[in-house]
């Protein structure tokens, strides 16, 4: 036998129903998982080459260790002078320049083919600052938790005047590199001789610290200035804690996260003693 019941009255008893039901599971969304995007990450310096192009997909932008490698791209980096080099995948999602050498000046562009979409990006690589200087001083601490007791790493170096140098200090301590992004815009600085000191890291007695000075280009810049920030309000256990964080910014068109980025590169290096 079946039994037919109004629509009305059946609406009314699944509202009943989820009223007098205990709640006994709490469902969370995580802000930061969306659907998988396109990451590509690539560089080119006036170092010796080969350059490397690195490609994956994700759905938690900050969630870089289980990024997948997306194999079978085609990868071309081209630059102003009518050079064009397809790169090789060496392993899967990793790519590889054969014949690129990066020269200041040049305007170099990434174009990328996968699953039937084309990213791509342009970058122009500036002419080199030189590191005048590297050293350190012993600090005692101050009253704020980033002034421990430790050493304060010094890079000393002079602005190009009537240019906006934007630059990256990449440190290494033990051959390892530091955590963190240590940027520089030198819009008010022209010409000007730069004590950088803005270096937050621990160091210790005996270790052996190399300093990188990466001069870029502001988009460049514009990205590792929003990575950073969003670096910096990542919790202890490497949760995001704003609410909606965004995305850094990316000079990659077709909806890609990551950056593609030519620079010069100049080093220094000493012992803590």
């Amino acid at each position: 036998m079946r039994i037919y019941i109004p629509v009305r009255n059946l609406f009314l008893l699944i509202l009943l129903i989820l009223f007098i039901s205990p709640c006994k599971e709490v469902i969370e969304i995580d802000p930061n998982i969306s659907d998988p995007k396109i990451v590509i990450e690539g560089t080119v310096t006036d170092r010796p080459g080969p350059y490397k192009v690195l490609i994956s997909k994700t759905a938690d932008y900050y969630d870089q260790a289980n990024y997948p490698a997306v194999a079978g791209a085609q990868v071309t980096i081209s630059d102003d002078n009518g050079f064009s080099d397809q790169l090789t995948e060496t392993s899967a999602g990793v790519y590889r320049t054969t014949l690129l050498q990066g020269i200041p000046g040049r305007t170099y562009t990434l174009t990328v083919s996968v699953d039937g979409q084309t990213y791509g990006a342009e970058s122009t690589m500036p002419v080199a600052l030189e590191i005048d200087s590297l050293y350190y001083n012993v600090s005692e601490g101050g009253v704020r938790p980033r002034d421990k007791e430790g050493y304060e790493l010094i890079c000393i170096f002079t602005d190009h005047p009537q240019v906006e140098d934007f630059g990256r200090i990449k440190v290494y301590r033990n051959n390892e590199v530091v955590d963190g992004y240590f940027v520089y815009n030198g819009r008010l600085s022209d010409g000007n001789v730069i004590e950088y000191d803005r270096i937050r890291t621990d160091l210790k007695l005996n270790d052996f610290v190399k300093v990188e000075l990466l001069l870029i280009d502001e988009p460049t810049y514009e990205f590792y200035s929003t990575i950073g920030n969003a670096s910096a309000s990542t919790g202890s256990k490497g949760k995001i804690q704003t609410k909606t964080p965004a995305n850094p910014k990316t000079n990659l068109s077709g909806g890609a996260l990551g950056y593609f980025a030519a620079f010069t590169v100049r080093s220094d290096s000493l012992w803590i003693k």
